[in-house]
């Protein structure tokens, strides 16, 4: 009895139990029967004991069974507290292997825990991070076991299901006690979230940090309860303030700025009882190089809070120098554009997709009697259809260069035009410039080379004709009539065989002069007309070398006669026709048709040759297709030849007529 009363109970509970146990064993014992007075006083010594022992063996038995329920509550609890902790737990041995873990930890590497239990945690660690992990199990199993230190590293890990899984682990030190070999017991926290939430912070912060470099802009903030200004580097910078990490007082931050904007920047703080407004102001600064600097200052006045009492600026700075002095240049410009659209004859439009205008405008109207923007609205192939072509390249998107035509009153307009499509704007812009005048300057001085040019041609085949004119007279009136005298001379000579082969010889020599004498100068044509001429030149063409069909119309039907410049000028063009023909074409039939229609005179031949491949134009002055040339330019006329080898020729020949003979022969 005396042991068991020495005994202390484990907690207050099972102490009072023993109690009520020891209470109810002394009223058991007093309530057993005694042995009989009769029975020995060992017996009865033996009795007492035993029925003590049999008390002490219920007690005993009662402490067992509160004993154990004590273990079973504290099994429950640390069912609670390990087992379904919110937390990950897990032993690890030197190794690395899982010795033991929760639920938790189960979960979170996506096995089951038979599974787990077993297997090395390294292998679930990315491999860029396993020898980080090595090291840090190194640490923690060499760790001092008295030391309370937490070892924390940060892991990423696979699962077996390819979830991203980013892990932070605590670790500690402890000691198997049956082995006495070094443990390392992990918590492990799920930092997935909270990792993937601060680099997406991070990236936010790069893209805005990247974001005020690529805008060149700085960030500022102004406490009006203290009135100090805090402005990163850039900021500092671009209001021209040595850089300095601490805050400032806005009136040195003032200091720097055109003193007629200072009182500006310090009414930007009178709001601050005010709801939250938004700031948006321009300022100068000074600077003693060159002309004054420009600062915008953006951001929002922000309500009082606890930090800041009396409200704060929060806001962005940028330098606007070169903005505004682009903004400057620009007005100069457009105030240029202005005078020259308004002083010189040019003119600015802008069209819609459709073609119709927005915008007309300039000096270069006043010629078309037109006001700006008279035509807003209207089409441009309605006002302008000469142009047509050209409005549909630039609406189709192309950049051209033209000249631009319309008649007003009968008179001819020209701009030279310059246009392109503007797809931001889904608009055509067009700029012209009035060059009428110097077109029909140009226009005169061409037409005043063009009858220089005439008049030498003409002087020189007038020059021709009278020098074929002397050797045609000089070949009749001289050599021809030699050879008449020498034939009659022979004539009174005795007759021989000899005498009578030179009279044939004479003879010839005179029809060859004649003939020479008639193609220098066709007395005919004077005498004449043209188509007689024509058929004379026709009948002298042999019918065995060629078949010639002629065909003349509108040349005998009563009408004017020809010019005596058109006519010689048709009749050496057929001469000269024929001619290539005998002697290059090899042809067996052609035709020649000549036509007086309204202000022209048409010659068209055509032959059965051998054909050529045109050339080039031949060179001025020359003879054949050149002399042609030459002829049908000074009489303002029109060529054209159409040949492939083998398959003939076909010559067509335009000459312009005037309106009257006086004024063509003059």
């Amino acid at each position: 009895m005396a042991d068991f009363d020495e005994r202390q109970p484990a907690s207050a509970a099972a102490g009072e139990a023993l109690r009520e146990l020891r209470a109810r064993a002394e009223r058991r014992r007093l309530v057993t029967q005694s042995p009989p007075p009769e029975t020995p006083a060992e017996m009865q010594r033996l009795v007492q004991e035993l029925q003590v022992h049999q008390i002490e063996l219920e007690m005993q038995y009662e402490e067992l069974l509160l004993a154990q329920a004590e273990a079973e509550a504290s099994r429950v609890q640390y069912l609670d507290l390990y087992e379904f902790a919110p937390v990950g737990y897990c032993t690890l041995d030197a190794t690395g292997t899982l010795r033991q873990l929760n639920l938790r930890t189960a979960q979170l590497l996506g096995l089951v825990r038979q599974q787990l239990q077993g297997r090395r945690l390294a292998l679930f660690v990315e491999l860029r991070q396993r020898a980080e992990f090595a090291g840090f199990l190194n640490r923690v199993l060499t760790a001092d076991p008295t030391d309370s230190t937490r070892h924390a590293i940060t892991l990423a890990l696979v699962r077996p299901d390819g979830r991203p899984l980013e892990l932070r682990l605590e670790a500690t030190c402890a000691h198997d006690a049956a082995t006495n070999q070094p443990l390392a017991r992990l918590a492990l926290l799920d930092v997935t979230e909270q990792q993937q939430a601060t680099r997406a912070l991070a990236e936010s912060e790069q893209r805005l940090r990247q974001a005020l470099d690529a805008a060149a802009m700085g960030v500022v903030s102004w406490d009006f309860a203290t009135d100090q200004w805090q402005a990163d580097a850039r900021a500092q910078a671009i209001w021209g303030l040595p850089y300095a990490a601490a805050p400032r007082p806005a009136d040195v931050v003032a200091a720097h700025l055109h003193p007629a904007d200072q009182a500006r920047f310090r009414q930007l703080a009178a709001p601050a009882a005010a709801p939250p407004a938004g700031v948006e102001v321009e300022l100068r600064r000074p600077d003693a190089q060159r002309p004054d600097r420009y600062v915008s200052l953006t951001g929002h006045v922000l309500a009082p809070e606890p930090a800041h009492p009396q409200g704060r600026l929060l806001g962005l700075v940028r330098d606007r120098t070169l903005h505004h002095r682009t903004a400057q240049e620009l007005s100069y410009k457009t105030q240029l554009l202005e005078r020259i659209l308004g002083h010189l004859p040019v003119l600015l439009g802008r069209l819609d997709a459709e073609g119709r205008y927005r915008e007309l405008v300039g000096a270069g109207l006043r010629r078309l009697h037109l006001a700006d923007n008279e035509l807003v609205g209207q089409s441009i192939f309605d006002c302008f259809p000469s142009i047509n072509e050209h409005s549909r390249r630039l609406l189709a998107g192309e950049s051209i260069n033209f000249m631009g035509s319309t008649d007003l009153n009968g008179e001819r307009m020209y701009y030279q035009t310059y246009g392109f499509f503007d797809a931001e704007r889904n608009e055509v812009i067009m700029f012209a410039l009035d060059v009428t005048e110097r077109e029909q300057q140009r226009t005169e001085t061409t037409r005043l080379q063009l009858r220089q040019q005439q008049l030498v041609l003409s002087a020189i085949l007038t020059t021709q004709e009278e020098e074929r004119r002397r050797i045609a007279e000089a070949l009749h009136n001289g050599v021809g009539q030699l050879l008449y005298a020498t034939r009659l001379h022979l004539t009174q000579l005795p007759d021989s065989e000899t005498l009578r082969a030179g009279q044939q010889l004479l003879q010839e020599a005179i029809r060859a002069t004649r003939n020479i004498s008639f193609e220098l100068t066709p007395r005919i044509l004077e005498d004449f007309g043209l188509p007689t001429a024509l058929r004379e030149l026709a009948d002298r063409v042999p019918v065995s070398l060629l078949h010639l069909d002629l065909r003349l119309q509108g040349l005998e039907d009563g009408t004017e006669p020809l010019p005596p410049p058109v006519q010689m000028a048709a009749y050496r063009i057929v001469q000269e026709l024929l001619s290539n023909v005998m002697k290059h074409a090899q042809a067996r039939q052609v035709t020649l048709a000549v036509t007086r229609q309204q202000q022209q005179l048409c010659i068209h031949i055509t032959d059965d040759g051998v054909g050529f491949v045109p050339a080039p134009t031949p060179a001025s002055g020359g003879i054949g297709l050149a002399g042609i040339r030459n002829r049908v330019e000074l009489l303002g006329g029109t060529l054209a030849i159409s040949s492939q080898p083998g398959q003939g020729t076909t010559i067509s020949i335009a000459l312009l007529l005037p309106p009257d003979p006086d004024s063509a022969a003059s």
